[in-house]
């Protein structure tokens, strides 16, 4: 469990501006097809800085394109779904609204990073992770609890960050899929190697007709239509340093079903990011100095049932992210990062709010020391947001190696959301209007961890407490009558989780259970669209040449609060989802995927319809 010495401390580096590393909740085999290292399991959100999965406290999971490949997901959504401690509630199916509840916590309350960049609307604060094509995504790292003292604001339930794919020089892959519902979908990808460095370019274009999204609008199916581009290199100028940069863009075409006239959205969504990785040494200390640049922009135009584009609302955020990182290796047990961020943040759209624009400054500190049984994390951070407040956060654990397969911990740490742009400027209408006296919210958490490691078999068990204070809610009304946000009564959220691997039996058995109490503390009510019971069974085998995968989710009841005080209660279900692959030759794959195989009907917010029965038949070829 030590801080690995300077040869980890430059491939880590390395592996990072290449592709990365690759692990599952307990960690899974990596794709031969993509750039890995295959000398150190290694994950980069939880510290900022890339580190063996083993010598990290956090609570996290991580997704690798060998589980892509494996569960053949259709949205982000499908991946997520199993994940102990997250709850997910949508708006309809593929480009409607989506909601990631992590730990019981707000859907903003979860950071959601691409490779490093913010990505949720400045408006909103909340980012639809439906609109990122599986298939272009290398892996997935999902760290729960707070991690404000490293990542700023938002990042009180956790932080979900996803990294897009990669592939070496030379290598290249093409997809199809049909399916149910109209669905159809290309993709393809090639890596370009040039000199000491190498560019990834991945494509994809998916539709489908959809289904009817809510139960009392219009009873037509809402169809949808994205296209996705995205770009990664890196290239090493010497030794010592290196250069990256990516590009993704994403554009999509929405039905959907309103009360307020128009039935279709526009979306495009844009990320570019420019670093430069530097290797140095003074004295005996090895160090490693990151920066980047880098922008994201989300744009939507609600238009349809008799509003053109032009005439219709439109929202335009900009983000521009300027980060420094440096991380010194002090000795083979202590380990030292230091960094700053600078985010600027823009709003343009048709509805004109007073403020258009803020910027947030961050500074943090972060120490890691590990002796081989003694491990010790410490983070804090101070931001000042531009208008609003300032926050001071922090992050702690101590692990203690008590066999050489078991690993105890315990934590705490803070964190905060600022008010978005929505929260204080919304411009008068519809009877809603933004509150420019909003502070911002604050948390105080608390977990204890058990992992162990075995030959066959995996475990591990959190404990967690999560006390939310001035939670934002759009519940209060102005002088004049109208709808607007206020911060509210605290919130206590409990939970626990437990999750098993087991390699035997016929195959591979993934279990997890969790159980949440996200409750109003003043009213003592459950928070809306968070269900308290969860259960996920994942099977894996092999039967001659097919790789044959199975899935059983379990969700308890939740319940949905609707304006004016009304509560629906919402039933518990189960889903089945069923899945083969075949290798037909060395390079060519066939796949078919059912989901909700016993056609269960079922919902997760009020009103509004879920998928049926689907299937998906596809080919995949890669060199």
């Amino acid at each position: 469990m030590n801080i690995k010495q300077n040869n980890f401390f430059k491939k880590s580096f390395l592996s990072l501006a290449i592709a990365g590393a690759m692990s599952t909740s307990f960690i899974a085999s990596a794709n031969a097809d993509e750039i890995v290292d295959d000398m150190e399991i290694i994950s980069v959100t939880a510290s900022r800085t890339p580190m063996n999965i083993e010598d990290s406290l956090a609570s996290q999971v991580v997704i690798t394109r060998a589980d892509i490949d494996r569960i053949q997901p259709k949205s982000v959504l499908d991946m997520l779904s199993t994940v102990a401690g997250l709850d997910i509630s949508t708006s309809g199916g593929r480009g409607q609204t989506s909601s990631v509840y992590m730990r019981g916590a707000n859907s903003g309350h979860t950071l959601v990073l691409l490779n490093g960049v913010r990505i949720s609307s400045a408006s909103l604060g909340s980012t639809n992770v439906q609109n990122i094509a599986p298939e272009l995504i290398e892996r997935i790292e999902i760290v729960k609890g707070p991690r404000a003292a490293l990542w700023g604001s938002d990042a009180i339930g956790g932080v979900i960050q996803i990294f897009t794919r990669k592939l070496n020089g030379g290598k290249h892959f093409v997809s199809a899929n049909v399916g149910s519902e109209g669905y159809s979908m290309l993709n393809g990808g090639i890596g370009i190697e040039h000199g000491d460095g190498f560019t990834s370019l991945s494509v994809e274009h998916e539709e489908s007709d959809g289904f009817d999204a809510k139960d009392d609008l219009e009873t037509d199916d809402d169809g949808y239509s994205f296209d996705s581009f995205a770009i990664n290199g890196q290239q090493q100028i010497s030794t010592d340093l290196s250069l990256n940069w990516l590009a993704q863009l994403d554009q999509g075409d929405t039905e959907y079903d309103s009360s307020f006239g128009a039935n279709e959205s526009e979306v495009n969504n844009h990320v570019w990011q420019l670093g430069a990785n530097y290797n140095w040494q003074a004295d005996d200390v090895n160090n490693i100095t990151q920066f980047s640049v880098s922008q994201s922009r989300t744009s939507n135009i609600a238009h349809g049932n008799g509003t053109s584009k032009s005439e219709g609302a439109q929202y335009d955020t900009r983000r521009n992210q300027y980060s420094l990182l440096n991380s010194s290796e002090l000795s083979s047990q202590w380990l030292l990062n230091l960094g700053a961020d600078l985010i600027q943040e823009e709003l343009k759209g048709s509805n004109e709010y007073d403020e258009k624009e803020r910027d947030t400054t961050g500074v943090f500190a972060h120490a890691m020391y590990s002796d081989g049984k003694l491990s010790y994390e410490l983070a804090a951070r101070y931001d000042d947001v531009e208008g609003i407040d300032s926050e001071t956060t922090f992050n702690t654990s101590v692990g203690y190696q008590v066999a050489e397969s078991t690993q105890l911990s315990v934590s705490a740490g803070t964190g905060f959301k600022a008010p978005t742009f929505n929260d204080l400027y919304y411009p008068l209408q519809w009877g809603y209007k933004g509150n420019p006296d909003l502070v911002s919210e604050t948390s105080n958490s608390y977990e204890f961890s058990v992992k162990s490691q075995f030959e066959a078999l995996s475990i591990a068990f959190n404990l967690y407490q999560t006390d939310i204070e001035d939670l934002i809610d759009w519940s209060g009304t102005d002088a004049d009558g109208n709808v607007t946000p206020i911060n509210v009564d605290d919130v206590e959220i409990k939970g626990a989780e437990f999750g098993t691997k087991y390699q035997g039996f016929g195959g591979e058995h993934q279990f997890n259970v969790s159980y949440i109490e996200a409750e109003d503390a003043s009213t003592g009510k459950q928070l809306g669209r968070r269900a308290k019971n969860h259960v996920s069974y994942q099977f894996d085998t092999t039967l001659g040449k097919a790789d044959i995968y199975a899935e059983i989710q379990y969700k308890g009841k939740r319940y949905d609060y609707l304006y004016g005080g009304a509560v629906v209660e919402l039933d518990s279900y189960s889903l089945v989802n069923l899945g083969v692959s075949y290798p037909v030759s060395d390079n060519i794959k066939l796949q078919a995927k059912v989901n909700n195989a016993f056609d269960e009907n079922y919902q997760t917010s009020s009103a509004y319809f879920t998928q049926e029965r689907v299937a998906y038949f596809g080919v995949t070829y890669k060199n």
